[in-house]
Parts: C-alpha cells; structure tokens; sequence
C-alpha cells in the first residue's frame, strides 16, 4: 500500500508538472506571438492598418465564437485527447504563420488557431483542478502565477529572437514548443469520468448555477479593464512623451503585483473566500480604470497600474475556482470553456471602446461603469455559493 501510494504521488507529481509546461506553452503563443503580428502583418504581407489589426483580434473573435460549445467535447470525450489534438492542430497552424505570403490567407489560419485555443485552455484548467484537489486554491493559483510570468517575460524575449532571426523563425520556434507540448499531454492520465449519454451537458445547463454566473460577469468585468489598460497606457505614455521602455517598467510592476497574490493566497477562505476575492479583484480593476487615463503621470499611473496588478491577481485564479466547483463534474469543461468564452469578449470589447471614446475623455468612466455594473448585477447570486469555502 505505502509504494502504491508514493507511485501514485509521483506521478501527481510529474503532471502538476507536465501540466506547468503546458499553461507556459499554451499562453506562450499569445503573449509572444501578438506584440509582433501586427508589424510583421504589414511589412511582410503588405496589410493595411485595418487589416493588421482584424488580423490580431480575429484569435479573439473565433476563440469567444467556439468557446461557448467546445467545453462540451470536454465533458463528453474527456480532457486529454481534445486537448492533445488542440495544440497539436495549435502548433500547425503556428507553424503556417511562417509560411503563408498573403493577408487573407494569414487571417484564415489566425481564425483557426483562436478555434484552437477555445478547446486546450479550458481542458488544461479542468486537468489542473482535478489534479490539484487537495489544494485547488493553490494550484490554479501557481498555473495564474506561470502564466502571468510568461505574459510578463514573452514579448520582450521574442522582440529580440525577432531583431536576431526573423518572425518567421519565431513562429516555427514556437510551434515545435506547442507539437511538444501536444506530446506532453498525450502521456498524461485523464481523471475525468464520461457521464451517460442520457446526461444533459450544455451551456444552457451551466448558467443554472448562480456561481458561474456570477464568475462570467466578473470575468467579463476583468479583461475589459484589463483591455482598456492595453489601449490607454501606450497611447497615453506616447502623448506625454515617455519612451517604450517607461511603459515596459509599469507592465513589469502589473505582472510582479499580480504573481505575487497569486502565490500567496494560498488557502481557499483566505479574504473571505473565491467570490470576495473575485469580487474585490474586480473593484480594484475599475478604480483602477478610472485613474488610469485621468490621473497624473507619473504618480497617479502607478497607483492605477499597481491597482490593475492587485486586480488581476485576486480575480484571475478566484473566477476559475468558482466556475469548477459551482458546476457538477459533468459541467467542469463546459463551465471553464464558457468562461473564456466571456474572457475573449471582454479583450475584445475593452480596447474597441476605449478606443472609441478616449478622445471624448471617458474612457475611465466607461471602464469603471463596466465594472461597477458586473459588480451590482454579481450581488444578487452572494449568498448562493456552492462550495465556496473550507
């Protein structure tokens, strides 16, 4: 029994391990591939400025499209081979951004590549909270941690690949990590147990439970902040005459901020539990935004980029718990492709209104307005938690 038990702790071990590999992976074709799409969209396949930027938000797009219905394949057929077969499927398509010579082909295998990722994201963090269920709390917290890590590091690490080899070769690089990957989760146990065919698996079955709900809103809430600060920052800095680098250094205080509560809420009860912090993370985010465009540079923009990274850090982990354990564990996929279903529409939105409305000065007040709306339509579902404690 005693070397059962430490063969079975092994390989717990090995795949909280393998799955660290893969969240780097998987978020490392965003955060290294986006910083330079848009320019290597318009010297190397001659796109407009329209066209560069469809180009970059069609991941987006197609993602938020296929994510309301590709968790069912999750809940069916189980989390690993859909996974396998995603990056796998990810890492070709990656592999043809480096070949393709025109602006519609590229945009193609863009839309495909966010179909893509509306499959093996949601099936690594249903692996990562079956896997980590001793302490659910902390390992999707370490997995925010690993990703935010690779957000904070990626772009300026594939800035230079580019400057030394090229985009293509970019591409190619990171589409060998993401056939590895592929690989990785081939070898991984899958826990999940497919329910009778008679059980109802749907979006419509999940939004019955008031948690996901409630955690769809709050994630909406969050990356639509989080999209206002992608459009406003640079754009601000550039008219009050700071260089890239100065916004490079506030990026660097966001992710240091946000991986640091990451990694020390540690326990599910802490600061009242998931929805609190989720909901305090939220609240963060849109004082936050509000501050961001209109208080004084440079005193206020650190207060309003450390309260984005206190933000995100509380929010990110703490939606994600609250989607697996307010659902059954035939919904767990569903739910968490749902959820970044809702992930994708609010980076979509945010930049597109922000931007709309920066020149008329409101882009703080519609970021904080979004906000404040996720957080009053939340309060009704507060006292229906579903294990959302001790």
């Amino acid at each position: 029994m005693h070397s059962q038990d430490t063969i079975g702790a092994r390989v717990q071990v090995f795949s909280l391990v393998a799955l660290g590999f893969i969240s780097a992976t998987a978020f490392l074709d965003t955060f290294a591939i986006v910083p330079v799409l848009a320019p290597f969209a318009k010297r190397e396949l001659c796109a407009t400025n329209a066209e560069a930027g469809l180009l970059v938000s069609l991941y987006s797009l197609t993602n938020l499209l296929v994510g309301f219905y590709s968790g069912v394949l999750l809940d069916r057929f189980g989390r690993r081979i859909p996974m396998v077969v995603s990056l796998l499927l990810a890492g070709g398509l990656i592999a043809l951004y480096s070949v393709v010579r025109t602006i519609e082909a590229m945009m193609v295998v863009r839309a495909l590549h966010g179909m893509s990722g509306a499959i093996f994201v949601p099936a690594l963090f249903a692996l990562i909270g079956e896997y980590g269920k001793r302490n659910r709390t902390l390992a999707i917290g370490s997995a925010g941690a690993l990703i935010g890590l690779v957000a904070a590091l990626a772009p300026p690490i594939s800035g230079l690949l580019v400057r030394g080899y090229g985009e293509r070769n970019l591409f190619l690089g990171i589409a060998v990590l993401m056939g590895l990957a592929g690989l990785i989760a081939l070898t991984l146990a899958d826990p999940h147990q497919r329910p009778e065919r008679e059980v109802w698996i749907s979006p419509r079955a999940v939004l019955r439970y008031p948690l996901p709900r409630a955690s769809f809103l709050l994630t909406f809430g969050m990356t639509f902040a989080m999209g206002l600060m992608v459009f406003v920052l640079p754009v601000m800095l550039e008219e009050a005459g700071y260089d890239p680098a100065y916004r490079g250094r506030l990026l660097g205080i966001f992710a240091g901020i946000a991986i640091a509560l990451m990694l020390l809420v540690r326990r599910q009860g802490m600061l009242g539990g998931a929805f609190a912090r989720a909901w305090m993370g939220v609240l963060a985010l849109g004082i936050g935004a509000l501050l961001l465009p209109h208080a004084p540079i440079p005193t206020g923009t650190y207060i309003a980029v450390l309260l984005y990274g206190v933000g995100f850090g509380l929010t990110y982990p703490a939606v994600h718990l609250l989607v697996f354990e307010g659902v059954p564990l035939h919904l767990r996929g569903t739910a968490l492709a749902m959820l970044y279903a809702f992930y994708s529409l609010g980076y979509v939105l945010g930049p597109a209104v922000s931007g709309a409305v920066y020149a008329y000065g409101l882009a703080g007040i519609v970021g904080v307005g979004v906000s404040g709306l996720m957080l009053m339509s939340t309060l009704a579902w507060r006292h229906a938690r579903m294990g959302d404690g001790e």
